[in-house]
């Protein structure tokens, strides 16, 4: 628990001058976002033991390093194509030497994983004057919960949610967590419209409950999906960069299935407004 906390003050704080300096520099969150999809597509190729095939490791790379940068100018649609069309190129030129299941791995954890974290830059891109709200809201909805459904599941936890994917995971604390997870969004969307919009934007407040209570879902099927890839890749954690957590994929997990929920559901109904 010592470490998760220590781990909790170094990063948050990391995250919030990203957000901070997008104001004046406005890649900040894109760069942080193809980072991130970097040390995740890293951990998911070394996982499955693809990590020295340069033939697969450099595409993959190179994809997870384009993809955020590339979602402000809608170049991003051309490059997950090419990756994908070389997937199966190379699927066929090379059946012999590479599985069918190798290459649905890339073609579902690695693509899934890099859409993801690009979604937040894509949330990002498309209100840039409100861009820190919907960034922060996403990891709130993602982080807060899971830390409710972490805290709630060790004191009440007592009925399995998925026993034979994640054991320690609880329908009590995935209750919990999504109760805390929208208390939380609430919260930061007060913060952000009486203290640092300083009444100046209207928050759509209806539509921050209907975004927390999806997202809170779309946080637990995230994670537990790549629980799901952990166990079928024989590993307990995808790294251990971040002490008391694992890998920045096992931060990450909640976030790349919150994220693109969010991206698409901002484009139809927005959450802010000019007072």
């Amino acid at each position: 628990m010592k470490t998760r906390i220590i781990s909790a003050i170094i990063g948050v704080p990391l995250i919030l001058l990203t957000l901070f300096f997008n104001r004046y520099f406005p890649l900040c969150v894109n760069i942080l976002c193809a980072i991130a999809s970097l040390a995740c597509t890293v951990e998911l190729l070394t996982a499955k033991a693809l990590i020295k095939d340069v033939k697969i490791t450099a595409p993959c790379m190179l994809f997870a390093a384009l993809l955020p940068m590339l979602v402000p100018i809608g170049w991003w649609k051309m490059v997950a194509f090419l990756f994908v069309f070389y997937i199966f190129v190379l699927l066929i030129v090379k059946n012999q030497e590479y599985k069918f299941s190798d290459m649905s791995y890339i073609l579902t954890a690695v693509c899934l994983t890099v859409f993801g974290l690009s979604c937040l830059a894509g949330a990002c891109a498309l209100d840039e004057t409100h861009s820190v709200f919907y960034v922060t809201l996403c990891f709130v909805i993602a982080w807060v919960s899971d830390a409710g459904a972490y805290f709630v599941g060790s004191f009440l936890g007592k009925h399995k949610l998925c026993p034979n994917v994640s054991p320690k995971k609880t329908i009590e604390g995935a209750v919990g967590g999504v109760i805390i997870g929208v208390i939380g969004a609430v919260v930061d969307a007060l913060v952000f419209q009486f203290i640092i919009f300083h009444g100046n934007v209207t928050i759509n407040f209806i539509g921050v409950l209907v975004v927390a209570a999806i997202g809170t879902v779309t946080s637990i099927i995230g994670d537990l999906t790549f629980s799901l890839i952990k166990r079928s890749c024989k590993v307990k954690d995808y790294g251990n960069i971040i002490p008391g957590h694992g890998g920045i994929l096992d931060r990450c997990d909640s976030i790349i299935m919150t994220a693109p929920m969010l991206f698409v559901f901002v484009q139809y109904f927005p959450l802010t407004a000019a007072a």
